[in-house]
């Protein structure tokens, strides 16, 4: 009786561990355009986990792409960037943004969490933030048209 008791308590603890370390965190996407994997960074976010709300700013997304050493993902021109989330986002708070090379922002085009990229050429940063009812955050990645 003592194993099981035992038992079911390690699983108990187990599977509360794993829910608590799930949700103290925003959901990361998952990003794919021509097969390839892109890979994110996270960005600044507010986040009420089970056992702390935290708010974290960071540096700009050219910041972040440099300091992660992200390298680009090599792209063709007008390929589309799916975009999934474990958890979905609440309905219309998913955006995008295209961040130039003198800091400037402009706004991404999104249809159904699919992004166009430009068939101009160059370097991207591109910006990602959605919101879920326990918060927001945001996300950042390169591409490089070719």
């Amino acid at each position: 009786m003592k194993k099981v008791l035992s038992s079911l308590l390690a699983v108990v603890v187990l599977v509360g561990g794993m829910y608590v370390a799930i949700n103290s965190a925003p959901p990361k996407p998952v990003l794919t355009i021509e097969n390839k994997t892109v890979e994110v960074a996270q960005s600044s976010y507010c986040w009420n986990g089970l056992l702390k709300t935290q708010c974290v700013d960071m540096i700009s997304p050219p910041d972040l792409i440099e300091h992660h050493k992200i390298t680009p993902v090599v792209v063709s021109p007008g390929a589309d960037v799916k975009i999934k989330f474990h958890r979905k986002p609440l309905e219309n708070t998913l955006t995008a943004s295209i961040w130039s090379s003198n800091n400037e922002i402009t706004n991404a085009p999104l249809n159904e969490n699919v992004l166009s990229v430009p068939n101009e050429k160059g370097f991207y940063i591109y910006s990602l933030s959605a919101y879920w009812k326990k918060g927001s955050s945001s996300y950042v990645f390169v591409i490089e048209v070719k």
